[in-house]
């Protein structure tokens, strides 16, 4: 025997309604994480990645440590740690640790993916490898 006491009233649909419902939410679903899909930056595509002992030899220093828990691609966690770097005004992501979900039930836009990384500014240098060239053919 199986007792309900809830006072609101039960809704019984159709195998039919049912689907229309499930495929309205899942269509909804897809519309929202198209309209909250993260947008780079402009200017935060120049930021790159290097490992720590390269930076601090190049003279840069730290600002912080970033973390970025997405649920996503890859590839949005990234522009979402370019994105927050690009705020802070660095020119340098050390990454620290990275994780992705790789769960065979979960679609590729829903993975879980975990970005950590040492934000660092470096110092900006006057000579550019366009510059560099010219130099070099001067001299010759």
């Amino acid at each position: 025997m199986f007792l309900d006491d809830r006072n609101e009233a039960l809704l019984v649909v159709s195998a039919n309604e049912w689907t229309d419902m499930q495929l309205k939410i899942t269509e909804l679903e897809n519309i929202t994480r198209k309209r909250n899909k993260p947008v780079a930056v402009p200017g935060s595509e120049l930021i790159g990645f290097s490992s720590e002992t390269d930076a601090y030899l190049a003279g840069c220093r730290k600002l912080g440590i970033v973390e970025v828990h997405h649920y996503g691609t890859y590839d949005e966690a990234v522009i979402l740690i370019r994105n927050q770097a690009f705020k802070m005004d660095a020119s340098v992501i050390a990454p620290l640790d990275a994780y992705q979900d790789r769960s065979p039930l979960i679609a590729e836009d829903s993975r879980l993916n975990f970005i950590q990384g040492r934000i660092l500014r470096c110092p900006k240098t006057d000579l550019s490898d366009d510059s560099a060239v010219s130099k070099t053919q001067k001299e010759t």
